[in-house]
């Protein structure tokens, strides 16, 4: 495998021999997909550049991209997000990494479920600090008005906000506060180092989703790959005409706030926002 150096940062060749068209975007495709994985390379079992070098030709017989490899800092490559990634990720310790994969289509993402979960499975280990993020955003974002907080409650409603154990300081459902939040907890989850919120604005038409994750996520492939179709499904949903369904919803969910306490309700407003839902 050929590569040539940018800084820190390998750059390998696409593997010419592979050819995933289904994972290509399209012009003509209303939306597009990334993810990232985040594990820890089990260093009692391997060395940990040595490791490295494997998953990177193991990644190499499961696309047609070219591979950014760097572990001491982020990849600063133009054209980084058509490629790739293997970086070192901030939220984890110093044998934990993170492997993005190139905007894609939403069968490129279930192809890179099912090919990379069994790579961090011979590798490495993931635990309560490490998880799956999805990114789902429309291709054309002139005009859009995403309605975040109709998605959000879309996807609580069909239990995915809270289908994984949440992830103090990496992964907490927003809509924990509406139940049992406490601004002891609150305090205690900001003094955390990692991502907050499940379900974060990223721009005006893009989502990101980190619901997923916690001890084996990887292992729990039908699971990540159902719930990113139904994330998919729900976000779809949300830029649709307000059917009477969801107008019920909007005031099932009102009647629930407005029995919060005011810190309460303080807190859930600034949660949202924290997360770019409002």
């Amino acid at each position: 495998m050929e590569y040539t150096t940018n800084g820190t940062t390998r750059r390998y060749e696409a593997n010419r021999s592979s050819y995933y068209d289904g994972n290509v975007v399209k012009e003509t495709d209303k939306y597009q997909y990334g993810c990232e994985f985040e594990f820890y390379i089990d260093t009692k079992r391997y060395d940990f550049n040595s490791a490295i070098d494997s998953i990177t030709k193991e990644i190499y017989e499961i696309t047609d991209v070219e591979i950014l490899v760097d572990t001491i800092h982020l990849p600063t490559d133009d054209d980084r997000n058509q490629c790739i990634q293997i970086k070192p990720d901030i939220s984890l310790e110093d044998s934990g990494i993170e492997i993005s994969v190139p905007i894609t289509t939403a069968s490129g993402i279930e192809h890179y479920i099912q090919t990379i979960c069994p790579i961090i499975e011979k590798y490495g280990y993931t635990n309560e600090q490490t998880g799956f993020h999805i990114h789902i955003s429309t291709m054309n974002n002139d005009g859009i008005n995403f309605n975040f907080y109709k998605f959000m409650l879309l996807c609580d409603r069909a239990g995915l906000l809270s289908s994984w154990e949440p992830r103090i300081g990496y992964s907490q459902n927003v809509m924990d506060i509406l139940s049992s939040y406490t601004k002891q907890a609150s305090r205690k989850i900001k003094t955390k180092k990692g991502t907050i919120w499940n379900v974060e604005k990223i721009e005006a038409n893009h989502v990101e989703v980190k619901s997923i994750g916690g001890d084996d996520y990887h292992q729990k492939i039908d699971t990540m790959l159902n719930e990113f179709a139904d994330y998919c499904r729900y976000f779809e949903e949300t830029l649709q005409r307000d059917t009477d369904e969801h107008k019920q919803m909007y005031v099932e969910h009102k009647k629930q706030v407005q029995k919060l306490s005011k810190i309460a309700s303080a807190e859930f407003a600034d949660a949202l926002s924290e997360a770019g839902i409002i």
